[in-house]
């Protein structure tokens, strides 16, 4: 016969290690008021900035793309990945752009899918932008794009999963990065449409290449880790995307003498398949 100390013991032991894998969401059931991580007025004042960044950069870029003779490609894809950031840093300020994730018990702490939202759409564009400079073919422009959306994808579903999981997302996500750097570096070295052509790639190439990387390590202090508060969050992933958006586009429309040699070279083309 089972002495009834021993079984309470047991049935105590047992509830103790049930306890030890009960969710996140589970335990801070336990706190009444839970402190909610939201946005300072600092980060208010972030994504204001980044909304007037992003705007006048998207004004600029039309009045070039108007001004433009010829082909207007190269001017209206970097005003439409500026325009759609635009609207993304409008939607989270007014808060209609988020989340929120419950992830260290008794903190609330938001993720703002707005912001995936802009990547999913921005950076595929940034990447047509950048290897149509090198004449890349379409089919290795349209691979890297899908890669890019499958990257963005997964860091927003490892930003939503409030427990150790999101590492496996994270993880996936980084090779997807790989594999667009890999494509990127792949072109640094062709000189399909002249010198002029060849050093522009590189310069945008080489720079969206650095600024990206900065986004996984923001990723993990932020989603990833809690490190950093919400407003800082909102502050760094600010100053990437001004970087990464608006200095990249001011970069390739000014250089209108290598755009020019592209399109020429493009149009001497369809002109031979004709």
């Amino acid at each position: 016969m089972v002495d009834e100390n021993t079984l309470l013991q047991k049935l105590t032991n047992l509830l103790q290690e049930q306890d030890a894998f009960t969710r996140a969401a589970d335990v801070a059931k336990e706190f009444p008021d839970p402190v909610v991580d939201d946005l300072g007025y600092f980060g208010y004042w972030c994504l204001v900035i980044g909304f007037i960044c992003m705007a006048l950069s998207t004004l600029y870029f039309y009045m070039m793309a108007t001004a433009a003779k010829g082909s207007k490609f190269f001017e209206t894809l970097t005003m439409l990945i500026t325009a759609i950031a635009s609207l993304a840093y409008l939607t989270m300020w007014s808060g209609a752009g988020r989340m929120w994730v419950e992830e260290v018990p008794g903190t609330i702490s938001p993720v703002y899918w707005g912001r995936y939202v802009d990547w999913i759409l921005t950076t595929p564009l940034m990447i047509w932008d950048i290897l149509a400079l090198a004449g890349a073919p379409a089919d290795e422009i349209m691979l890297a794009v899908g890669v890019d959306i499958l990257m963005i994808a997964f860091g927003l579903v490892g930003a939503q999963t409030p427990d150790q999981n999101k590492w496996f997302f994270f993880i996936i996500g980084m090779l997807c990065f790989g594999h667009v750097v890999m494509v990127l570096l792949k072109y640094s070295g062709m000189n399909k449409f002249g010198d002029d052509a060849r050093a522009l790639y590189n310069k945008v190439a080489y720079m969206t290449i650095f600024l990206w990387t900065l986004y996984p390590v923001v990723w993990v202090l932020a989603e990833g880790t809690r490190m950093v508060s919400a407003s800082l969050e909102a502050c760094l992933y600010c100053i990437m995307d001004v970087s990464s958006k608006c200095l990249f586009g001011f970069i390739i429309v000014q250089a209108r003498a290598a755009l020019e040699s592209i399109n020429t070279a493009q149009a001497g083309y369809k002109n031979m398949d004709q």
